[in-house]
């Protein structure tokens, strides 16, 4: 082989080589998005996108029971405010931990921003029951600790179960808000949703409603 044919064939193999580096960088990027669009940067748990897309995929089956627990962190404000975000983002990220490592039956964990995480149950309302008890147990035992100082991660939840009665996700969560913020009246635990709660809860606490988009 001659010399010319030498730096071709070393010019070919070292182009080769280049776009295959390409190739793998580019699908190790795309990966890397596709997790980061469905996943909460400071937790690594699923983000608000993600539970609405697996909450609608599995309300378009309309015999399957549904249930969905909104958990909402109590006096998370007051740390963030008296000791920095610094003590409020390992709050939520033993949060995150903590239910995490549950074994929730049938259950999808993730956060919906802020001081807010979600368990959706793909199940009836026995097995939800069971998770959001699991889950408030967890967050009542579950402590951080910044300095000399402990932070109690403890939780008010609200937990609804889909009638299929052409409901949305969007509906479904706003049942659970509505349980989560009776709940919160009385001091934190679970309470469950049921037809009269959301117009005794927002006669009592009109401000604090919150509002889901699709």
């Amino acid at each position: 082989m001659g010399t010319a044919s030498t730096i071709l064939l070393a010019a070919t193999s070292a182009s080769c080589i280049a776009l295959l580096a390409r190739n793998r960088k580019l699908r190790t990027d795309l990966v890397t998005a596709r997790f980061e669009a469905h996943h909460d940067a400071l937790t690594g748990l699923p983000n608000r996108r993600a539970l609405l897309l697996h909450l609608d995929y599995l309300l378009a089956d309309r015999t399957r029971p549904v249930a969905v627990a909104l958990i909402d962190l109590n006096r998370f404000k007051e740390i963030n405010d008296e000791h920095g975000h610094t003590a409020g983002d390992l709050v939520l990220c033993r949060v995150a931990d903590t239910l995490t490592r549950l074994s929730l039956s049938r259950a999808m964990v993730g956060r919906m921003g802020g001081d807010e995480f979600m368990i959706i149950t793909d199940d009836g309302m026995y097995t939800a029951r069971n998770n959001a008890d699991a889950a408030a147990q967890a967050l009542d035992a579950a402590t951080v600790t910044l300095g000399a100082t402990d932070f109690g991660c403890y939780a008010s939840l609200g937990l609804a179960l889909a009638d299929h009665n052409d409901i949305t996700a969007v509906d479904l969560i706003r049942r659970a808000d509505a349980a989560m913020y009776a709940a919160k009246r009385r001091g934190g635990g679970v309470k469950e949703w049921h037809p009269n709660i959301g117009a005794s809860v927002t006669a009592t606490l009109p401000m604090q409603r919150r509002r889901y988009r699709a």
